[in-house]
């Protein structure tokens, strides 16, 4: 693994980025190289040789977090700050090198070692189709009901739809369940097998995620009327933990949902 062989080394100089999607800025996957990102900072800390490594993060974006609210930002700022991490954003990625990224304004992020996850894009099925309707980016068009538009007894749900909503949405996977759900609803209401009204996804738009830092977290929420980041030094740590062995066990079938 090349960051164990740099560890070995006892220095080397890591890079952390992602991009957008400027037809689909829901497709944006930051969260994890955050989490990343942070986690390797903390791992070289503990091993008293974070000193001797240079980390940067770079994205195309002038302000990448920005859809979690000013308090995000201004909190990622904090943290880049104070673990000494150089920031490169607002400039496109040109070309990636063995050694390093080449920005659009031919700056140089020296790397012995780049992480980089693009953003989400449409499927090339569902690019090619005919009859399916989509956006530029490659997403299906669909209403609120998670039915595709235009076509009767179609649904679909997930990272191949495109979201209606506010500027701040995001694809997660706790709006796919809920995507899920509504169209089981739909379809056996639709049918005539229960009663009551249509299920809409965008009733339940909103952005809520736990950063793991390592060392602790950060809970990020996000709707149309509440922006919040809260530290949660330790406990953060321990709860992102707990929290992916309860959706383990979960999906898993080994405890019912309590979520």
């Amino acid at each position: 693994m090349a960051l164990e062989r740099l560890i070995q080394k006892g220095k080397g100089k890591l890079a952390f980025g992602f991009g957008g999607n400027p037809k689909a800025k829901e497709a944006v996957r930051g969260g994890p190289v955050f989490e990343v990102l942070f986690n390797v900072d903390n791992m070289l800390r503990k091993k008293w040789i974070r000193h001797d490594f240079e980390i940067s993060f770079f994205a195309p974006m002038e302000k990448p977090g920005a859809r979690l609210g000013e308090k995000a930002l201004k909190m990622l700022d904090y943290m880049f700050k104070k673990k000494r991490i150089k920031k490169y954003t607002g400039k496109k990625i040109k070309e990636f090198l063995p050694d390093g990224i080449l920005l659009e304004d031919g700056t140089k992020i020296e790397s012995d070692l780049t992480l980089f996850t693009p953003a989400g894009d449409g499927h090339p099925v569902i690019k090619q189709s005919q009859n399916i309707p989509k956006t530029e980016a490659g997403f299906i068009k669909i209403d609120k009901t998670c039915q595709v538009e235009g076509l009767e007894h179609v649904y679909a749900i997930g990272d191949c739809v495109s979201l209606e909503g506010p500027d701040w949405k995001a694809k997660q996977g706790h709006l796919a369940e809920v995507m899920a759900h509504n169209v089981a609803h739909n379809i056996v209401l639709k049918e005539g097998l229960i009663k009551g009204k249509p299920q809409y996804y965008t009733e339940h738009l909103n952005i809520m995620c736990l950063m793991d830092t390592g060392d602790g977290g950060a809970l990020a929420y996000r709707d149309d009327k509440t922006a919040v980041l809260i530290p949660m030094p330790v406990i953060g740590h321990i709860g992102k933990k707990m929290w992916g062995l309860y959706y383990k066990l979960y999906k898993t079938g080994k405890i019912p949902k309590i979520l």
